[in-house]
């Protein structure tokens, strides 16, 4: 399951050895925590929850697998990418725990479980930093031979690899040839090349039996990733917006939800003064409603306190002249319809608050390219039509590089990097550099 090499047979039994450790290690602790904590419940016995490593550590396993965590490569590859695959494991590995807690109704003391899940992330980091320096002993020999690179693009490719790296200037097969021959080298990595001249290098390496990685030329920059697929007999590239991750979709939707309700309950009460503000400022409703484009362009209903004075949309029309966005986004810095309050509540971002409503509702998220309204999200042309195939959220990549600093064209390059490399990761960077975005004030308007 972990692959053919010892190495990474022996990286799977180190880390079931160290789940095992911290489950004995935490209940050793709880004893002496419980007597300094007197609200902690007294420690079952340890027959009572040994069982459930039948079920955590297999689920755990496969995780970990799908994680890449036992692999040389991530081993050998950048530490930040390492430890986010080790923590997603911890994390999946903690939902597993708890549906068994909740269907099987098990008497567990819930301090004991958090104190295990703890003391695991800490063995298992020290242990994938002790893993990593044998990996790099142990592969670190291995040799890339890399041709037609540069000597940056080369030195790229073993960083990325965790390898040596020889450079072979020639593309000529018979020159490949001669240096395998000559033996230690481990991959090949080969430049984009037309079919009868890519088989004669690959055959090279088959004939000494080192791997050739080729090159994809990628036809426009502005197309997503192409990924390899086969099917049946036939390889195509395949062009996909972003990784189908269904498990990452899934944890994202009901943080969205769960986050988005506390959120929304913890500033229920800021949310009662700012409209009972909005209300004694200016005639007009309290909320803006407005028709935006959401997933795959379909129109809801996002709300906002309203900000511009009663009428203000029906006056769009006339100002069009003075809009200061390129493409068919409309802004002004200086919009006259805007109240006082209202241009307060827009460059701190408070009018944003009740989107938290679109959010539990499922017509939002959390993080993902700002709604735009319906008018303008049927403008959007080409490859700029690529951020509708998120879920529009209340902030992004946009919102915390300077927003109306921007013009269009590097708006919509920041939503499409957003849709090509989303990742819960990126999510969770965006929302912790949301808040200094919104203190800074850097391109409200």
């Amino acid at each position: 399951m972990t692959g053919d090499k010892p190495l990474e047979r022996g990286v799977l039994l180190q880390d079931v050895s160290v789940l095992m450790l911290s489950l004995l290690l935490a209940h050793l602790l709880r004893e002496p925590l419980a007597s300094l904590t007197p609200v902690l419940k007294p420690a079952v016995p340890p027959s009572q929850y040994v069982h459930l490593l039948l079920v955590f550590l297999p689920t755990w396993a496969l995780v970990a697998e799908r994680m890449d965590l036992h692999r040389v490569r991530t081993l050998t590859g950048p530490l930040v990418e390492l430890l986010r695959a080790l923590l997603w494991t911890q994390a999946w590995g903690t939902l597993v725990l708890a549906l068994i807690l909740v269907a099987a109704q098990v008497n567990l003391n819930r301090s004991l479980i958090a104190l295990f899940l703890a003391v695991s992330t800490l063995l298992l980091t020290v242990a994938k930093l002790l893993q990593r320096s044998w990996a790099f002993r142990t592969e670190g020999e291995a040799l890339a031979l890399v041709l037609g690179a540069g000597p940056q693009e080369a030195e790229s490719i073993g960083r990325w690899r965790g390898r040596r790296v020889e450079r072979l200037d020639s593309t000529d097969p018979e020159v490949l040839r001669r240096r395998l021959q000559a033996g230690g080298v481990d991959e090949v990595l080969l430049p984009p090349r037309e079919r009868d001249a890519l088989r004669g290098l690959v055959e090279a390496c088959a004939e000494v039996g080192a791997t050739a990685l080729v090159a994809v030329e990628r036809l426009d920059v502005e197309l997503p990733p192409p990924r390899a697929e086969a099917v049946g007999p036939t390889l195509y590239l395949t062009y996909r917006t972003h990784e189908p991750d269904l498990p990452s979709r899934f944890i994202k939707a009901v943080l969205d939800r769960t986050v988005g309700l506390a959120m929304l309950l913890m500033t229920f009460p800021v949310m009662l003064a700012i409209a009972l503000a909005v209300k004694l400022g200016s005639r007009g409703p309290v909320l803006f409603v407005q028709e935006r484009g959401g997933l795959h362009g379909r129109p809801f209903r996002m709300l906002k306190f309203r900000t511009m004075r009663h009428g203000a949309e029906a006056e769009r029309s006339a100002l069009l002249a003075a809009n200061e966005m390129d493409g068919p986004v409309f802004k002004i810095a200086d919009d006259p319809r805007v109240t006082r309050l209202g241009r307060f509540l827009r460059r701190t971002s408070i009018d944003e608050l009740p989107q938290l409503v679109n959010v539990v509702r499922g017509e939002m998220s959390l993080v993902g390219p700002r709604p735009l309204p319906v008018v303008e999200t049927r403008q959007l042309t080409g490859v700029h039509r690529r951020r509708l195939s998120m879920r529009p959220g209340i902030t992004c990549l946009w919102q915390i590089s300077g927003r109306n600093e921007l013009g269009f064209r590097e708006w919509m390059a920041l939503d499409l990097q957003y849709v090509d490399h989303w990742s819960l990761g990126l999510d969770l960077a965006i929302l912790l550099r949301t808040l200094p975005a919104l203190v800074s004030r850097r391109g409200a308007r």
